[in-house]
Protein backbone atom coordinates (compact mmCIF):
# COMPACT_ATOMS: atom_id res chain seq x y z
CA UNK A 1 0.00 0.00 0.00
CA UNK A 2 1.26 3.42 -0.96
CA UNK A 3 1.22 6.95 1.08
CA UNK A 4 -0.39 9.23 -1.44
CA UNK A 5 -0.85 12.83 -0.96
CA UNK A 6 -3.19 14.85 -3.54
CA UNK A 7 -2.33 18.79 -3.70
CA UNK A 8 -4.80 21.16 -4.53
CA UNK A 9 -5.07 25.36 -3.31
CA UNK A 10 -7.39 27.16 -1.80
CA UNK A 11 -10.66 25.97 0.34
CA UNK A 12 -12.43 27.16 -2.78
CA UNK A 13 -14.65 24.19 -4.34
CA UNK A 14 -13.08 24.33 -7.54
CA UNK A 15 -12.08 22.42 -10.13
CA UNK A 16 -8.47 21.68 -7.86
CA UNK A 17 -10.72 20.14 -5.67
CA UNK A 18 -13.06 17.69 -7.39
CA UNK A 19 -10.25 16.32 -9.62
CA UNK A 20 -8.77 15.69 -5.99
CA UNK A 21 -11.50 14.06 -4.77
CA UNK A 22 -11.92 12.11 -7.90
CA UNK A 23 -8.28 10.97 -7.82
CA UNK A 24 -8.76 9.83 -4.11
CA UNK A 25 -11.98 7.58 -4.64
CA UNK A 26 -10.02 5.96 -7.37
CA UNK A 27 -6.74 5.45 -5.14
CA UNK A 28 -8.61 4.63 -2.55
CA UNK A 29 -10.13 2.21 -4.30
CA UNK A 30 -6.85 0.96 -5.54
CA UNK A 31 -6.01 0.15 -1.31
CA UNK A 32 -4.14 2.94 -0.99
CA UNK A 33 -3.73 5.79 2.03
CA UNK A 34 -4.54 8.54 0.54
CA UNK A 35 -4.61 12.25 1.85
CA UNK A 36 -5.82 15.77 0.39
CA UNK A 37 -3.77 18.62 1.75
CA UNK A 38 -4.27 22.34 0.90
CA UNK A 39 -0.88 24.04 2.00
CA UNK A 40 -2.11 27.33 2.40
CA UNK A 41 -5.49 26.24 4.81
CA UNK A 42 -2.95 24.30 6.57
CA UNK A 43 -0.76 26.45 7.25
CA UNK A 44 -2.26 29.91 7.08
CA UNK A 45 -5.76 29.41 7.54
CA UNK A 46 -7.32 33.00 8.50
CA UNK A 47 -5.06 34.42 5.60
CA UNK A 48 -6.54 32.10 3.15
CA UNK A 49 -10.01 32.91 4.30
CA UNK A 50 -9.16 36.49 3.24
CA UNK A 51 -7.73 35.72 0.25
CA UNK A 52 -10.27 33.25 -1.11
CA UNK A 53 -12.97 35.76 -0.09
CA UNK A 54 -10.74 38.70 -1.67
CA UNK A 55 -10.38 36.33 -5.09
CA UNK A 56 -14.23 36.42 -5.40
CA UNK A 57 -14.79 39.87 -4.91
CA UNK A 58 -11.97 40.22 -7.19
CA UNK A 59 -13.18 38.30 -10.26
CA UNK A 60 -16.69 39.42 -9.56
CA UNK A 61 -16.38 43.32 -9.07
CA UNK A 62 -12.91 43.97 -11.15
CA UNK A 63 -13.23 40.80 -13.81
CA UNK A 64 -10.91 43.37 -16.30
CA UNK A 65 -8.10 43.89 -13.83
CA UNK A 66 -7.91 40.26 -12.82
CA UNK A 67 -7.85 39.09 -16.07
CA UNK A 68 -5.29 41.42 -16.97
CA UNK A 69 -3.04 40.14 -14.42
CA UNK A 70 -3.76 36.69 -14.57
CA UNK A 71 -2.09 36.89 -18.09
CA UNK A 72 1.03 39.12 -17.29
CA UNK A 73 1.82 36.52 -14.05
CA UNK A 74 0.56 32.75 -15.61
CA UNK A 75 0.36 33.02 -19.38
CA UNK A 76 2.89 33.20 -22.09
CA UNK A 77 5.91 30.67 -22.45
CA UNK A 78 6.94 28.33 -19.62
CA UNK A 79 10.64 30.05 -18.75
CA UNK A 80 12.86 27.28 -17.23
CA UNK A 81 14.72 29.36 -14.87
CA UNK A 82 10.97 31.63 -14.16
CA UNK A 83 11.25 31.91 -9.95
CA UNK A 84 8.57 32.84 -7.82
CA UNK A 85 10.21 34.28 -4.64
CA UNK A 86 6.78 35.21 -2.92
CA UNK A 87 5.46 31.82 -3.20
CA UNK A 88 8.61 30.17 -1.86
CA UNK A 89 9.11 32.29 0.67
CA UNK A 90 5.27 32.01 1.91
CA UNK A 91 5.19 28.21 1.18
CA UNK A 92 8.32 26.17 0.71
CA UNK A 93 9.53 25.44 4.04
CA UNK A 94 5.76 24.24 5.13
CA UNK A 95 5.93 22.04 2.01
CA UNK A 96 9.56 20.98 2.97
CA UNK A 97 7.65 19.54 6.39
CA UNK A 98 4.80 18.23 4.71
CA UNK A 99 6.71 15.70 2.64
CA UNK A 100 8.80 15.05 5.80
CA UNK A 101 6.08 14.50 8.04
CA UNK A 102 3.99 12.73 5.85
CA UNK A 103 6.82 10.82 3.73
CA UNK A 104 4.19 10.02 0.34
CA UNK A 105 5.37 7.78 -2.03
CA UNK A 106 3.68 9.83 -4.46
CA UNK A 107 2.14 13.39 -4.42
CA UNK A 108 -0.69 14.26 -7.20
CA UNK A 109 -1.20 18.35 -7.68
CA UNK A 110 -4.45 19.50 -9.26
CA UNK A 111 -3.08 22.90 -8.95
CA UNK A 112 0.16 24.91 -10.46
CA UNK A 113 1.49 26.01 -6.85
CA UNK A 114 1.93 22.95 -5.21
CA UNK A 115 3.45 21.73 -8.63
CA UNK A 116 6.29 25.10 -8.85
CA UNK A 117 7.02 24.34 -5.11
CA UNK A 118 7.93 20.33 -5.86
CA UNK A 119 9.54 21.09 -8.79
CA UNK A 120 11.71 23.38 -6.61
CA UNK A 121 12.22 20.66 -4.16
CA UNK A 122 12.61 17.47 -6.00
CA UNK A 123 16.33 16.97 -5.94
CA UNK A 124 15.98 17.31 -2.35
CA UNK A 125 13.47 14.04 -2.28
CA UNK A 126 14.89 12.21 -5.51
CA UNK A 127 12.83 8.91 -4.97
CA UNK A 128 9.03 11.36 -4.56
CA UNK A 129 7.21 10.60 -7.55
CA UNK A 130 5.46 13.82 -8.58
CA UNK A 131 2.62 14.09 -11.30
CA UNK A 132 0.57 17.05 -12.53
CA UNK A 133 -2.93 16.57 -13.06
CA UNK A 134 -4.23 19.49 -15.16
CA UNK A 135 -8.03 20.38 -14.29
CA UNK A 136 -8.53 23.37 -17.41
CA UNK A 137 -7.99 22.95 -21.20
CA UNK A 138 -4.52 25.03 -21.05
CA UNK A 139 -1.39 24.89 -18.92
CA UNK A 140 -0.26 28.01 -17.43
CA UNK A 141 3.24 28.53 -16.90
CA UNK A 142 3.54 28.63 -13.15
CA UNK A 143 3.21 24.56 -13.26
CA UNK A 144 6.44 22.65 -12.49
CA UNK A 145 8.04 20.77 -15.78
CA UNK A 146 11.69 19.74 -15.43
CA UNK A 147 11.49 17.87 -12.18
CA UNK A 148 8.10 16.61 -12.39
CA UNK A 149 7.63 12.75 -13.12
CA UNK A 150 4.37 12.48 -15.00
CA UNK A 151 1.51 14.96 -16.77
CA UNK A 152 -2.04 14.17 -16.69
CA UNK A 153 -2.83 16.20 -20.40
CA UNK A 154 -5.92 17.24 -20.67
CA UNK A 155 -6.10 17.27 -24.67
CA UNK A 156 -3.60 16.32 -27.44
CA UNK A 157 -2.58 19.98 -28.17
CA UNK A 158 -1.51 20.19 -24.06
CA UNK A 159 0.45 16.96 -24.91
CA UNK A 160 2.15 18.68 -27.98
CA UNK A 161 2.73 21.87 -25.69
CA UNK A 162 4.77 19.68 -22.91
CA UNK A 163 6.68 17.94 -25.59
CA UNK A 164 8.21 21.07 -27.26
CA UNK A 165 8.93 22.12 -23.56
CA UNK A 166 11.28 19.57 -23.00
CA UNK A 167 8.90 16.89 -20.99
CA UNK A 168 9.59 13.34 -22.55
CA UNK A 169 6.67 12.11 -24.47
CA UNK A 170 6.72 8.79 -22.31
CA UNK A 171 5.75 10.92 -19.37
CA UNK A 172 2.39 11.98 -20.18
CA UNK A 173 -0.99 10.41 -20.15
CA UNK A 174 -3.68 11.56 -22.45
CA UNK A 175 -5.96 11.00 -19.72
CA UNK A 176 -8.61 14.12 -20.27
CA UNK A 177 -9.45 16.24 -17.05
CA UNK A 178 -10.28 13.34 -14.49
CA UNK A 179 -14.07 12.70 -13.35
CA UNK A 180 -15.55 11.21 -10.73
CA UNK A 181 -16.21 7.35 -11.51
CA UNK A 182 -19.81 7.84 -10.79
CA UNK A 183 -20.18 9.53 -14.31
CA UNK A 184 -18.86 6.82 -15.84
CA UNK A 185 -22.00 4.79 -15.29
CA UNK A 186 -24.30 4.93 -17.75
CA UNK A 187 -28.21 6.22 -16.54
CA UNK A 188 -29.88 7.99 -19.06
CA UNK A 189 -33.26 7.91 -19.19
CA UNK A 190 -33.93 10.18 -21.87
CA UNK A 191 -33.64 13.94 -22.10
CA UNK A 192 -37.10 15.09 -22.25
CA UNK A 193 -40.51 13.92 -21.58
CA UNK A 194 -43.34 14.17 -23.93
CA UNK A 195 -43.92 17.83 -22.47
CA UNK A 196 -40.59 19.47 -21.69
CA UNK A 197 -36.72 19.01 -22.03
CA UNK A 198 -34.62 19.05 -19.49
CA UNK A 199 -31.48 21.83 -19.18
CA UNK A 200 -29.83 21.78 -16.43
CA UNK A 201 -27.94 25.04 -15.26
CA UNK A 202 -25.05 25.14 -13.11
CA UNK A 203 -22.07 27.77 -12.13
CA UNK A 204 -23.14 29.96 -9.26
CA UNK A 205 -22.76 28.00 -6.53
CA UNK A 206 -19.54 30.55 -5.64
CA UNK A 207 -21.65 33.38 -5.99
CA UNK A 208 -20.33 34.97 -9.07
CA UNK A 209 -20.94 34.59 -13.00
CA UNK A 210 -24.01 36.24 -13.90
CA UNK A 211 -26.44 33.51 -13.10
CA UNK A 212 -28.87 35.78 -11.46
CA UNK A 213 -29.03 37.49 -15.40
CA UNK A 214 -29.00 34.57 -16.86
CA UNK A 215 -32.44 33.23 -14.79
CA UNK A 216 -34.18 36.31 -15.32
CA UNK A 217 -33.13 35.66 -19.30
CA UNK A 218 -34.86 32.57 -19.11
CA UNK A 219 -38.61 33.86 -20.39
CA UNK A 220 -39.47 29.77 -20.27
CA UNK A 221 -42.31 29.12 -23.01
CA UNK A 222 -42.89 25.82 -22.28
CA UNK A 223 -41.05 23.14 -23.68
CA UNK A 224 -37.93 23.38 -21.40
CA UNK A 225 -38.01 22.76 -17.64
CA UNK A 226 -34.94 24.41 -16.17
CA UNK A 227 -33.22 22.45 -13.25
CA UNK A 228 -30.91 25.30 -11.60
CA UNK A 229 -27.73 23.57 -9.22
CA UNK A 230 -27.27 25.91 -6.33
CA UNK A 231 -24.72 24.24 -4.92
CA UNK A 232 -23.89 25.87 -1.28
CA UNK A 233 -25.97 29.21 -2.38
CA UNK A 234 -28.41 30.10 -0.03
CA UNK A 235 -29.57 33.37 -1.61
CA UNK A 236 -29.61 31.96 -5.23
CA UNK A 237 -31.61 28.87 -4.30
CA UNK A 238 -34.21 30.93 -1.99
CA UNK A 239 -34.24 33.47 -4.99
CA UNK A 240 -35.57 30.74 -7.64
CA UNK A 241 -37.67 29.23 -4.91
CA UNK A 242 -39.40 33.17 -4.33
CA UNK A 243 -39.78 33.01 -8.40
CA UNK A 244 -42.43 29.93 -7.80
CA UNK A 245 -42.21 29.01 -11.64
CA UNK A 246 -43.13 25.71 -12.74
CA UNK A 247 -40.52 25.28 -15.04
CA UNK A 248 -37.68 26.98 -13.08
CA UNK A 249 -36.29 24.91 -10.27
CA UNK A 250 -33.74 24.90 -7.46
CA UNK A 251 -32.03 22.10 -7.17
CA UNK A 252 -30.11 22.39 -3.29
CA UNK A 253 -26.39 20.90 -2.77
CA UNK A 254 -26.01 17.09 -4.24
CA UNK A 255 -22.91 15.61 -2.12
CA UNK A 256 -23.82 12.24 -3.87
CA UNK A 257 -22.03 11.54 -6.99
CA UNK A 258 -24.45 8.70 -7.76
CA UNK A 259 -27.55 11.13 -7.57
CA UNK A 260 -26.13 13.57 -9.77
CA UNK A 261 -24.82 11.16 -12.16
CA UNK A 262 -28.84 10.41 -12.10
CA UNK A 263 -29.52 14.11 -12.86
CA UNK A 264 -27.60 13.91 -15.50
CA UNK A 265 -28.90 11.00 -17.08
CA UNK A 266 -32.32 13.39 -17.34
CA UNK A 267 -30.62 16.41 -19.31
CA UNK A 268 -30.78 17.23 -22.62
CA UNK A 269 -28.49 19.69 -22.07
CA UNK A 270 -26.51 21.82 -19.57
CA UNK A 271 -25.98 25.69 -18.91
CA UNK A 272 -22.80 26.73 -17.78
CA UNK A 273 -19.34 28.18 -17.28
CA UNK A 274 -16.29 27.22 -19.31
CA UNK A 275 -14.66 25.38 -15.94
CA UNK A 276 -12.86 22.28 -17.06
CA UNK A 277 -14.21 20.02 -14.74
CA UNK A 278 -17.80 20.64 -15.45
CA UNK A 279 -17.18 20.68 -19.13
CA UNK A 280 -15.46 17.30 -18.68
CA UNK A 281 -18.43 15.38 -16.68
CA UNK A 282 -20.43 16.63 -20.03
CA UNK A 283 -18.37 15.67 -22.22
CA UNK A 284 -18.23 12.50 -20.45
CA UNK A 285 -22.43 12.11 -20.04
CA UNK A 286 -22.33 13.18 -24.03
CA UNK A 287 -24.13 16.18 -23.04
CA UNK A 288 -23.93 19.69 -25.22
CA UNK A 289 -22.49 21.70 -23.04
CA UNK A 290 -23.76 25.59 -23.64
CA UNK A 291 -22.27 28.55 -21.95
CA UNK A 292 -23.22 31.81 -20.65
CA UNK A 293 -20.19 33.65 -19.08
CA UNK A 294 -16.66 33.33 -18.07
CA UNK A 295 -15.17 33.65 -15.25
CA UNK A 296 -11.23 36.06 -16.08
CA UNK A 297 -8.37 34.07 -16.18
CA UNK A 298 -8.48 30.54 -16.40
CA UNK A 299 -12.23 30.00 -17.82
CA UNK A 300 -11.33 32.69 -20.38
CA UNK A 301 -8.38 30.39 -21.81
CA UNK A 302 -10.69 27.62 -21.57
CA UNK A 303 -13.46 28.81 -23.94
CA UNK A 304 -11.13 30.07 -26.72
CA UNK A 305 -9.67 26.59 -26.39
CA UNK A 306 -12.87 24.74 -26.22
CA UNK A 307 -14.50 26.83 -28.93
CA UNK A 308 -11.40 26.12 -30.90
CA UNK A 309 -12.26 21.70 -30.87
CA UNK A 310 -16.06 22.65 -31.00
CA UNK A 311 -16.73 21.20 -27.78
CA UNK A 312 -19.00 23.98 -26.13
CA UNK A 313 -22.12 26.27 -27.65
CA UNK A 314 -21.74 30.31 -27.09
CA UNK A 315 -25.18 31.16 -25.70
CA UNK A 316 -25.65 34.92 -27.54
CA UNK A 317 -26.87 37.75 -26.10
CA UNK A 318 -30.64 37.57 -25.76
CA UNK A 319 -31.06 40.85 -27.34
CA UNK A 320 -30.10 38.79 -31.07
CA UNK A 321 -32.15 35.59 -29.95
CA UNK A 322 -33.92 34.24 -26.78
CA UNK A 323 -31.93 31.78 -24.61
CA UNK A 324 -34.94 29.19 -25.37
CA UNK A 325 -34.85 29.79 -28.81
CA UNK A 326 -31.23 29.16 -28.97
CA UNK A 327 -31.70 25.96 -26.98
CA UNK A 328 -34.48 24.65 -29.14
CA UNK A 329 -32.60 25.80 -32.36
CA UNK A 330 -29.45 23.35 -31.25
CA UNK A 331 -31.50 20.57 -29.90
CA UNK A 332 -34.27 20.04 -31.96
CA UNK A 333 -31.52 20.33 -34.85
CA UNK A 334 -30.29 16.74 -36.17
CA UNK A 335 -27.58 18.64 -38.03
CA UNK A 336 -26.20 20.67 -35.27
CA UNK A 337 -26.40 17.82 -32.79
CA UNK A 338 -24.50 15.43 -35.19
CA UNK A 339 -21.83 18.07 -35.93
CA UNK A 340 -21.70 18.31 -31.76
CA UNK A 341 -21.49 14.51 -31.30
CA UNK A 342 -19.04 14.54 -33.59
CA UNK A 343 -16.72 16.98 -32.43
CA UNK A 344 -17.25 15.25 -29.21
CA UNK A 345 -16.16 12.07 -30.08
CA UNK A 346 -13.01 12.60 -31.76
CA UNK A 347 -12.21 14.23 -28.30
CA UNK A 348 -12.92 10.98 -26.25
CA UNK A 349 -11.09 9.09 -28.79
CA UNK A 350 -8.39 11.46 -28.57
CA UNK A 351 -7.50 10.84 -25.09
CA UNK A 352 -9.04 7.35 -24.44
CA UNK A 353 -5.09 6.19 -24.79
CA UNK A 354 -4.54 6.25 -21.08
CA UNK A 355 -7.41 5.18 -18.70
CA UNK A 356 -6.95 6.80 -15.32
CA UNK A 357 -7.34 3.67 -12.93
CA UNK A 358 -4.61 2.07 -15.35
CA UNK A 359 -2.10 4.69 -15.36
CA UNK A 360 -2.55 5.14 -11.27
CA UNK A 361 -2.10 1.43 -11.02
CA UNK A 362 0.91 1.86 -13.16
CA UNK A 363 2.56 5.23 -11.74
CA UNK A 364 2.62 3.55 -8.61
CA UNK A 365 3.04 0.32 -8.65
CA UNK A 366 5.51 -0.72 -11.47
CA UNK A 367 8.12 1.62 -10.29
CA UNK A 368 7.16 3.94 -13.24
CA UNK A 369 7.53 2.08 -16.07
CA UNK A 370 3.74 3.66 -17.70
CA UNK A 371 4.69 3.47 -21.09
CA UNK A 372 2.60 0.18 -21.16
CA UNK A 373 -0.77 2.11 -20.65
CA UNK A 374 -0.25 4.03 -24.04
Amino acid sequence: MATILILPFLSISTGHHHVADSLQTELIQQSHHCEKIDIFSHYYQRLEKISSAAYLKWIQYLPKAYSSLYSFLACGHHQTKKRHFMYELMFINGMKQILKEKKPDVVFCTHALPSYLLNQLKTQFPKLKVVNVYTDFFVNRIWGREHIDYHFAPSLEIKEQLISEGVADRNIFLTGIPVHRSYKMDVRTGGNSEKFYNILITGGSMGVGGIFQLIQELAPKGQIQYQILCGKNEKLYNYINRLNHPLINAVPYIENKSDMNRLYGTASGIITKPGGVTISEAIEKKLPAFIYHALPGQEEMNLRLLKKKNLIIELKNRMEQPIEEQLLHFIQSEDACNDYHMHLEQYVEEKSEADIAKVLANIIHNDGKCGETH
